[in-house]
């Protein structure tokens, strides 16, 4: 606990559940035999939207640090390892897991699988991760310099422009269904929440908690609404349905940006006061927060597309929310047990 930066501890803890819950709901949504228990079942996965990028900031704001030297020695030895270590041990495991227990694929047809999910990213969705955290890490190197040397107002200026280009730009592009000429020679959104999350926590942009908290709460109210509208017009507004759907299905949308600052920013303002129990607990789930994204997915997948179970036919939501509480139970389980495992604990 010592060690840890309360804040950031406390929203990485709530951010592994979220995403538990998003990945937990988005499944239960293959068995949603109606257009309202699709509209529950998406509106809950769409409102935890922001998790993924509120950890990408919690990594902008520790790896950022002006006073954390990063060396080529420790980039290369240590945390580009893992994350290629992360990515080849549990695709392997992952392609096994459907080869054996779904697929019943050949030995032959198994590696096939193995190699295609390695280097073409045909393996399990979550391991998207694993891509962009080797790319960040990759880039870290000229991201510290930028956050080094460049003065506040410069970070605000890369963050409008971040902002304007990767968000703003592609909102308006598929809302009106035209392609604009501008462009930034930037390929990805995430950078942004990288340097947000370095600001915020060095507070060259300081906001203010409550209004922190009530911009979290509106967004994510606005995205259920959307949620709900894209299923329910599907039919009688295809079009428009479709234009909603996906806006809401990419990190850039403006709402997910604006709910991560929300969450980032009213746990940056909280108190840096310990409460015994609570803390105790998001710091277990802190620092287990990456083996819980890895291996949770195999719970999930082995309740619904092992054993087929129908959530809807055994309470509906309820039955989701104790999936949600089961698998992050287990998940965190094997992580703490993997933690004793030499080598292992290096990874996870």
């Amino acid at each position: 606990m010592n060690n840890r930066i309360l804040y950031l501890s406390r929203l990485k803890a709530l951010a592994c559940i979220a995403v538990v819950v998003l990945h937990s709901f988005y499944a239960a949504n293959a068995f949603a035999a109606d257009t309202g228990a699709q509209s529950a079942m998406l509106s809950i996965r769409n409102a935890m939207m922001w998790a993924v990028p509120c950890f990408v900031m919690a990594s902008g704001a520790l790896l950022l640090d002006r006073n954390r030297i990063l060396s080529g020695k420790k980039l290369f030895g240590k945390y580009i390892p893992r994350m290629a270590i992360a990515l080849v041990v549990f695709s392997l495991l992952f392609s096994l897991f459907d080869a054996v227990l779904i697929k019943h694929s050949s030995a032959g047809d198994t590696v096939k699988d193995i190699f295609s999910d390695i280097f073409l990213g045909t393996g399990w969705a979550h391991m998207w991760y694993i891509y962009l955290m080797l790319a960040i890490y990759l880039l870290l190197p000229f991201y510290k310099m930028i956050s080094a040397n460049a003065k506040p107002n410069d970070l605000k200026y890369l963050l409008l422009v971040y902002c304007v280009f990767l968000s703003v730009i592609p909102f308006i592009e598929t809302i009106s269904g035209k392609k604009l000429p501008f462009y930034i020679c930037v390929y990805t959104i995430y950078p942004l929440y990288l340097f947000l999350g370095h600001v915020l926590h060095t507070g060259v942009i300081k906001l203010p908690k409550n209004a922190c908290g009530l911009m979290f709460l509106i967004c994510i109210g606005i995205t259920a609404m959307l949620t709900v509208y894209s299923c329910t017009s599907a039919e009688t507004a295809p079009e428009s349905s479709g234009k909603v759907k996906a806006l809401i299905e990419t990190y850039a949308f403006p709402l997910y940006i604006a709910a991560s600052i929300g969450a980032y920013g009213y746990f940056r303002r909280t108190k840096n006061k310990p409460v015994p129990v609570l803390d105790t607990i998001a710091a277990e789930l802190d620092s287990c927060s990456f083996g819980i994204y890895l291996i949770h997915m195999v719970i999930l997948k082995y309740i619904f597309a092992v054993v087929k179970f129908n959530p809807f036919e055994h309470g509906g939501t309820i039955a989701v929310i104790g999936i949600c509480l089961i698998t992050l139970v287990i998940s965190y389980v094997i992580t703490r047990l993997l933690k004793f495992v030499p080598c292992v604990n290096r990874i996870i």
